[in-house]
């Protein structure tokens, strides 16, 4: 499974750089997320999202996101982190021709986990981005503030809380 994530990351980079020399409507977006603490569990993360805008304000992300989750009591092992895979739908609120500032863009992802873990579950998500678009720039700076939800399939109570992304798309 490692090596099959490992191949996925390399392809959507390989994507991502080319579409950035096509301007093509594709994009790629790297960033660290971190939640606030629910039923004494904390998870922060790394994110990766592949996008792709089939029209103006619409956009379509393939997701994966690796999760390390930490109980309230601190006891952190390599059983506490989880792999999902999944997508997203995005609509663009404001855009860079409507307002100066950027792009607001809301978001709404469903992903589930690959393999076992203690962990193991589906995340339902729904968030504000905000990126700046600009041609003269060729990484822009992402922030997310969301809200997450995640139904573990173990004995762990499912995770409702808010969350904060800050990122890079190219």
């Amino acid at each position: 499974m490692k090596k099959i994530g490992i191949m996925m990351l390399l392809c959507m980079l390989a994507i991502g750089v080319q579409a950035q020399e096509e301007r093509c409507p594709l994009h790629y977006e790297g960033s660290f997320s971190m939640g606030a603490s629910s039923k004494d569990l904390s998870f922060m993360g790394a994110n990766i999202d592949l996008g792709y805008s089939p029209i103006n304000r619409l956009s379509i992300h393939a997701l994966a996101h690796s999760d390390f989750f930490i109980p309230k009591l601190g006891a952190t092992k390599d059983y506490n982190n989880a792999v999902n895979l999944g997508g997203g739908i995005g609509y663009q609120l404001l855009n860079n021709k409507n307002w100066r500032m950027g792009t607001l863009e809301l978001r709404g992802t469903l992903t589930t986990s690959l393999g076992s873990s203690t962990y193991k579950n589906t995340s339902y998500g729904v968030g504000l981005y905000f990126y700046k678009h600009s041609n003269a720039q060729r990484f822009q700076p992402v922030v997310g503030i969301g809200f997450n939800a995640r139904n573990f399939h173990g004995n762990v109570p499912n995770f409702y809380g808010p969350y904060v992304s800050l990122g890079i798309r190219f």
